[in-house]
């Protein structure tokens, strides 16, 4: 996978609630499937932030949001397991999921200017948790996926596609052109126009494949409004989109 940044931020290594992103980013960045993935998508804005926006080859588009420590549920109530004791949450982790995902969409969708539904699915991944079926079951009913640990993690978002059926495959064409959109052209992945008549794909290391010019981080940040949507599976359409079933 091709990373921004190309490596996890020094400054983030040794601060404990950002840990469980850092294993996350590592096991994303070690997988040897095509794709792109953002770090901090959108970073600093004041109601939602998402922790990784990930786009892979033959699977589709990803909202994934961390959260590192152990939830459960009490009464219906999110809470935090901590040295101090059991303690509430204030924001709901499926909610920010959700809202991240319909987020991602309409910058694809406004900022691509795609003239196709660009499919996204809502991932919530614990990394220091075992699968907790309170949790799966309202994450189930709430159309968010759950992933617990970051063990094989591209092979569970494999398994999130291939068991709901949510996209027909994301060509890495595709994913050069809405990264280059969203990004305003700061973030470019060269190679793949050529690829086809070239032979064999590149490797996943190759340096040659991924261009970043990256000027201002906060180009990203644009203001979010609220739009009417509906569900479809496990990700998130407007109502007034196109045909659901094009990736």
């Amino acid at each position: 996978m091709r990373m921004y940044p190309r490596e996890f931020p020094a400054s983030r290594k040794k601060k404990p609630k950002r840990q469980a992103e850092q294993r996350v980013y590592e096991a994303l960045a070690g997988s040897d499937r095509q794709g792109f993935v953002y770090y901090e998508w959108r970073k600093g804005y004041q109601r939602i932030e998402l922790d990784f926006a990930v786009w892979t080859e033959g699977l589709g588009r990803f909202a994934v949001q961390v959260k590192g420590g152990r939830y459960l549920l009490v009464d219906g109530d999110w809470h935090l397991k901590t040295r101090d004791g059991v303690k509430p949450v204030g924001s709901c982790p499926l909610d920010e999921t959700k809202l991240a995902a319909l987020d991602l969409h309409d910058d694809i969708r406004d900022r691509a200017g795609a003239a196709y539904n660009p499919y996204v699915i809502p991932v919530l991944v614990f990394p220091d948790m075992e699968a907790d079926p309170a949790i799966a079951k309202l994450a189930c009913r709430q159309g968010v996926y759950v992933v617990s640990g970051v063990q094989n993690l591209l092979e569970a978002f494999s398994n999130i596609v291939h068991s709901r059926g949510v996209s027909g495959g994301l060509p890495m064409e595709r994913i050069a052109g809405e990264v280059d959109g969203v990004t305003d052209g700061m973030i470019r992945l060269d190679g793949f126009e050529e690829r086809a008549s070239k032979g064999p794909r590149p490797t996943a290391a190759s340096p040659s494949i991924l261009t970043l010019r990256v000027v201002d981080r906060n180009v990203l940040s644009i203001r979010a409004r609220s739009i009417g949507c509906r569900r479809r599976g496990a990700g998130f359409i407007p109502t007034s989109s196109l045909d659901p079933t094009r990736t």
